[in-house]
């Protein structure tokens, strides 16, 4: 395991060292956990964000295809069924 020094705000520090006593865990162990939450929350984050990236550009494609595919009407597109089959609209 590495070790490295840190440069802590005094009131930080102590802060640091309550806790830790209160929770019955060493100051470095302490340390350690917070890092590690911390590490998780901000790539859980950045993951979030380039998903929502994603799906954005995504929509932005879609929405540009649309524009560029004719416009689709499924009630006429059932009209036009029936009347080359000889159907009328409410019969079998």
């Amino acid at each position: 395991m590495a070790k490295i020094n840190v440069s802590l705000p005094d009131k930080l520090l102590e802060e640091v060292d309550d806790l830790a006593a209160a929770l019955g865990r060493s100051r470095s162990g302490l340390v350690q956990e917070a890092a590690a939450e911390y590490v998780t929350r901000v790539r859980e984050e950045l993951e979030r964000e380039q998903r929502r990236q994603s799906i954005d550009a995504s929509i932005a494609g879609l929405r540009a295809l649309a524009e560029e595919v004719e416009t689709f009407d499924g009630t006429a597109a059932v009209r036009a069924d029936r009347d080359r089959d000889g159907r009328r609209a409410g019969t079998r």
